[in-house]
């Protein structure tokens, strides 16, 4: 089952990359320069990255997966909810918890050293969504694998919240520009390209907020939304714009003295 749901993930992972990428060519907002470039430097560190975490992903994730679940460890077991609802409250303290990690990687130092080398970029399009240091990675890997023991999360919510994350960071990283109307209605309940543009910003403000992953209710209930201006908008990325390319830079950035 779990190989199943892994491969259906991988799956959904590859048609909603190709689906952005798409529609960026038809309804862009910025008309991201370079593509073929970024898709390369991207694609090439998504395609290490993969290769090292499917090792953690066996011998970490799954296993921790299989032991929760044979044991009924964490919170959801302890409550017993029809299915539906235990599946509502995990995909939400999942996206919650998900929420404070990325916080938390702007406002710990240790943490920002390798969350960084994602905002290096000084542009954004879908391929920004594969733009992730493997320590942060690694990092994550270890805080997904104790959600998993504490939640009591069945293998079916964890894999499908993750799915669902996926395809939401492709879609507000996204070079897609959605109309004014829609996207301030649809910004109340998710990430979306524009909202997530403010989060790309140089402006420290901005790009120091605007934490959320899925659901846009957690900046709201934490007063961590901000909006920047079309112009701040319009400047992605941080200070040094010297390191946006290049995969050695990238994999020692960590190294820097902050």
């Amino acid at each position: 089952m779990i190989e199943v749901l892994t491969n259906l993930k991988l799956i959904f992972f590859i048609v909603f990359f190709v689906v952005f990428m798409m529609l960026e060519n038809y309804f862009s907002q910025r008309n991201t320069k370079s593509k073929m470039k970024r898709l390369f430097f991207h694609g090439t560190i998504a395609v290490v990255n993969t290769l090292i975490m499917r090792v953690f992903v066996i011998f970490l994730l799954i296993p921790v997966m299989m032991i929760t679940n044979e044991n009924q460890y964490g919170l959801l077991n302890t409550i017993e909810y029809n299915f539906f609802l235990e599946a509502l409250f995990g995909f939400l303290l999942l996206d919650f918890a998900f929420y404070w990690f990325h916080r938390i990687s702007h406002t710990w130092d240790f943490l920002w050293r390798f969350h960084g080398m994602h905002h290096l970029d000084t542009q954004m399009d879908v391929t920004t969504s594969l733009r992730f240091h493997i320590g942060e990675l690694l990092i994550s890997a270890f805080f997904k694998a104790v959600l998993i023991i504490t939640l009591g999360l069945p293998i079916s919510v964890f894999i499908f919240y993750e799915i669902i994350l996926t395809a939401s960071a492709q879609f507000h990283h996204s070079d897609l520009r959605l109309p004014e109307s829609l996207d301030s209605k649809i910004s109340k309940i998710i990430v979306t390209p524009k909202y997530h543009t403010n989060h790309h910003t140089v402006a420290e403000l901005s790009r120091n907020a605007n934490y959320a992953s899925i659901f846009t209710v957690w900046d709201y209930l934490f007063f961590t939304y901000k909006n920047a201006t079309v112009t701040e908008r319009e400047y992605l990325g941080v200070d040094d714009r010297s390191k946006e390319f290049g995969f050695i830079d990238n994999i020692k950035y960590p190294l820097r003295k902050l």
